[in-house]
């Protein structure tokens, strides 16, 4: 009886911690330490970062119970915009671009950065998935490169759909849609394309999807 008696109360406090939004911390973790690119120190890059997203643009998941059923809200209490420019600026400043205005812009938009917890027997999994769409552009307007990028990232294990498990997985998901943008070879010569011409028609190079 004492057991089934403990169960009951353990169920009625994670239910209630369910019923209680979460407000995280978020911050970017570089991924890694990649070699300098040649050339690239002669290419002053500005990045700018929008959200794409309609509504809730603080909001990276929800809380849910042990039947699966959506609870409080997990908010970020960083802009998510900013704190993508951020893991974009690391990461070139890394690569030996220079940061700031210049005749080349990084434009990203977020389209998603989310988590959704998923339920199991024993345990759950927070599932992280962030996408950008990405535009290279010189100062006349003319676009050298597009592509969408889509970062993944899965917490296993986890016994309560928290606030904590939330920020790992979109941390770890922001993470892989930039390590994705970083190793992909057009984009970089984009960059660099771009800070050899300055001026030029208005022409798109072409938009890859991933």
């Amino acid at each position: 009886m004492r057991k089934i008696i403990v169960s009951i109360l353990v169920a009625l406090s994670l239910n209630a911690c369910a019923m209680v939004k979460d407000e995280v911390d978020l911050a970017y973790k570089t991924q890694g330490t990649p070699a300098v690119i040649g050339g690239a120190e002669a290419v002053k890059v500005k990045v700018t970062v929008s959200d794409g997203r309609a509504s809730n643009q603080d909001r990276i998941g929800v809380k849910k119970n042990g039947y699966g059923m959506e609870m409080a809200a997990i908010v970020s209490k960083q802009d998510i915009p900013s704190v993508v420019a951020q893991g974009l600026e690391s990461e070139l400043k890394a690569r030996g671009f220079s940061l700031g205005t210049g005749s080349v812009f990084l434009l990203a938009d977020v389209n998603k950065f989310y988590n959704d917890f998923k339920t199991g027997m024993f345990s759950g999994q927070a599932v992280g998935e962030v996408m950008l769409n990405v535009q290279i552009m010189n100062a006349s307007g003319r676009q050298f490169y597009g592509r969408s990028y889509i970062g993944e990232h899965t917490v296993p294990g986890i016994m309560m759909a928290s606030g904590t498990n939330a920020k790992e997985a979109v941390e770890g998901a922001l993470g892989n849609a930039l390590s994705k943008m970083m190793d992909d070879q057009y984009l970089i010569q984009a960059l660099i394309e771009a800070g050899r011409s300055s001026s030029g028609p208005t022409a798109a190079a072409g938009k890859p999807t991933s």
